[in-house]
């Protein structure tokens, strides 16, 4: 009998979500760490602040957000920061440590068109859902490269099985972008395919990876919400991303770890 109830007990602690599933967004504010340029490392400067301007948005047409590198010449972000479901992206800055107006590594500035050089799936742009909200930007080049501190190893959230904590870096400023943010949580949990997390998040978060501390990139922030108390959204990575990214890849001679 006592084995029995042991062996109900780990099936119930291996099914539960990890972490709470109350997310304080006060707390999470404080937490964060703003990086100064001095404090920037190999892992920050993977990640990346995008400068985005869409062709025909005239009210609108220049928005931020954050991206990845998971290949020299192969940023991750979320889908919807590329989607053409309203005016077509049509060029984009990308920069690498962007602590300030004025400080930053290194700028690359290109023009853009879907099935170029970004991608998201066809079924994202006419139905998008959190699952599908993912994209990737394939780099002129890998000379900015030069001056990033490596790139992630995209890795399923199963496969990766994540420690106790996990990692957020962004670029949340919804005015300038161009303020790099840093945070780590243990208050995560997967649930209804999605993870949720406590990361205090801005609009320009979009496309901030999650990550783990063994360098895999395992989630896209996707979705933040006004309420003090719901936690945030990322959508997880799956064999299935991981297979799509990499046909979209190998159409330009790419080919990812």
């Amino acid at each position: 009998m006592k084995n029995i109830y042991l062996i109900v007990c780990y099936i119930l602690f291996i099914a539960s979500p990890v972490g709470a599933q109350e997310c304080n967004e006060q707390v999470s504010k404080n937490r964060r760490v703003q990086i100064q340029s001095g404090q920037l490392n190999k892992e920050l400067l993977k990640v990346v602040q995008l400068d985005i301007r869409r062709k025909a948005w005239l009210w609108n047409d220049r928005y931020n957000a954050t991206a990845a590198f998971i290949h020299p010449r192969v940023l991750i972000t979320a889908g919807h920061n590329l989607t053409n479901r309203f005016d077509p992206v049509a060029k984009m800055t990308v920069t690498v440590g962007y602590t300030t107006n004025n400080t930053y590594r290194a700028q690359q500035h290109f023009a853009t068109a879907m099935y170029k050089n970004i991608y998201v799936l066809p079924s994202y742009n006419s139905a998008p859902t959190f699952e599908d909200d993912y994209g990737i930007i394939i780099l002129p080049d890998a000379s900015l490269y030069q001056y990033a501190g490596g790139y992630f190893k995209l890795t399923s959230y199963a496969a990766a099985k994540p420690t106790r904590e996990v990692f957020m870096s962004g670029y949340p400023d919804p005015i300038t972008g161009m303020k790099l943010w840093t945070d780590k949580t243990k208050n995560y949990y997967f649930l209804d395919r999605l993870l949720r997390y406590d990361f205090y998040t801005l609009d320009g978060s979009s496309g901030s990876p999650i990550y783990t501390n063994a360098n895999q990139l395992i989630a896209i922030h996707t979705g933040g919400f006004d309420k003090p108390n719901v936690c945030n959204i990322g959508t997880p990575i799956t064999p299935q991303i991981k297979k799509q990214i990499n046909e979209w890849c190998r159409a330009h001679g790419i080919y990812l770890n």
